[in-house]
């Protein structure tokens, strides 16, 4: 599954997979990870990781959570595509937006091309998913400098769709 991280405020692009025996593997900001886990209680969980065993105590806080490693406390914020999506539609956006697929499913048509200039809330993708068909839609007024699909190519949830500058 793939997630986007706000910790410290800073985006983290992350993508975890669960193996079997409570192993995981994840990739976070671009490095791969290999570590086993263990939820000790609500909130505590044991990772080891390098020969290195760590406790982290995770409470939640409104919105977003304190990752709490030894004298540590880190705030985070863990956006789904889906709630990532929502959210940029939400608010104003300076620089680069990743568009990203908010659930799995299969392209159906790429409404813009490479270089084209978009509006808010203008077309970019139609997405099919559970035989539904869901317009994906640019969060901001700017050009398409990337397409990460083509039509009828399958998606899984948060792969890019598009960039948008």
């Amino acid at each position: 599954m793939k997630y986007t991280a706000i910790i410290e405020g800073q985006p983290v692009e992350i993508e975890v997979n669960r193996m079997q025996n409570g192993v995981i593997e994840a990739e976070i900001g671009g490095r791969s990870y290999r570590l086993e886990a263990k939820a000790v209680e609500p909130g505590v969980y044991w990772f080891i990781w390098n020969n290195r065993s760590l406790e982290i105590i995770v409470t939640e806080n409104r919105d977003s959570y304190v990752a709490t490693l030894a004298s540590h406390r880190i705030a985070v914020e863990i956006l789904d595509a889906r709630t990532a999506l929502r959210r940029a539609a939400q608010h104003g956006h300076d620089g680069v937006v990743q568009i990203r697929a908010p659930m799995p499913g299969k392209v159906i048509k790429v409404l813009v091309a490479e270089g084209t200039e978009v509006l808010v809330n203008q077309g970019i993708v139609v997405l099919e998913a559970m035989k539904m068909q869901n317009e994906i839609k640019s969060p901001k007024k700017g050009i398409v400098r990337k397409l990460g699909v083509t039509d009828g190519a399958p998606v899984n949830s948060g792969d890019l769709l598009a960039t948008v500058e």
